[in-house]
């Protein structure tokens, strides 16, 4: 024992004890090695047992972590990656190409036929019908409710009015000549207009009609039907 340096010489758990100053301001004697007692008491245990803590830690790494890691990365990665590059990516992105590539072939399929037959044959037959049916229609339909009203319907309402205004005097009499000289001439009026210009206008509607059904529509229809079994959709 070295009493000058305060520690036991060739113990190697005590050479982490501090030097004491042994002049005459340091700490006596009779309370430095009740100290040194219970540091090595109580420091000492905690570094025996972070040692173990550390040298266990190692033997389980070096002898289970590493083999549980190598038998993980050979049993599970290298399988699993294997699976997802061999068997799995390659037919998906084919899958997905041949996919692809069918959209396309039925998008052009179906896109140039229907262009074709919106182009030649709904749109010029829209503007057949708007022009020579639909408008001549509305034409004639404005003017014979323009005529009706200016002539008929205007000076019907006039009329009424100023009776009205006269009174009930003489009701019985006036609705007879009302009848006689206004309303059975207004009927025959509304008679004669109905069959001169409505009865055209329906009649002509109609043909009009028929005629787009057989010039226009059924051969469109027998157009596209003749088109979709060339293509083999009936």
């Amino acid at each position: 024992m070295d009493r000058r340096h305060g520690r036991l010489e060739g113990v190697g758990y005590l050479d982490a004890v501090p030097k004491v100053d042994q002049s005459s301001e340091s700490v006596p004697a009779w309370l430095l090695w009740p100290v040194r007692a219970i540091a090595v008491v109580v420091v000492l245990p905690f570094r025996l047992l972070l040692a173990a803590f550390e040298f266990i830690g190692d033997l389980l790494y070096r002898y289970v972590g590493k083999p549980l890691l190598w038998l993980w990365h050979w049993s599970v990665v290298v399988p699993v990656s294997w699976v997802w590059r061999t068997l799995i990516v390659p037919p998906a992105v084919w899958l997905g190409k041949g996919l692809l590539k069918v959209l396309a072939f039925v998008l052009a399929l179906f896109a140039v036929p229907l262009t074709w037959l919106w182009e030649n044959v709904l749109v010029p037959a829209a503007e057949l019908v708007h022009q020579w049916v639909l408008r001549p229609i509305g034409i004639a339909i404005a003017v014979s409710f323009r005529f009706l009203w200016e002539w008929v319907v205007a000076p019907v309402g006039r009329a009424l009015l100023w009776f009205l205004e006269l009174g009930w005097t003489g009701t019985s009499w006036v609705f007879r000549q009302i009848y006689r000289f206004l309303l059975r001439p207004i009927g025959l009026a509304i008679a004669f207009v109905w069959r001169y210009t409505f009865a055209p206008v329906f009649r002509a509607i109609g043909h009009a009609w028929r005629w787009t059904v057989d010039e226009i529509l059924r051969p469109a229809g027998a157009a596209v039907r003749s088109v979709l079994s060339a293509l083999g959709f009936r």
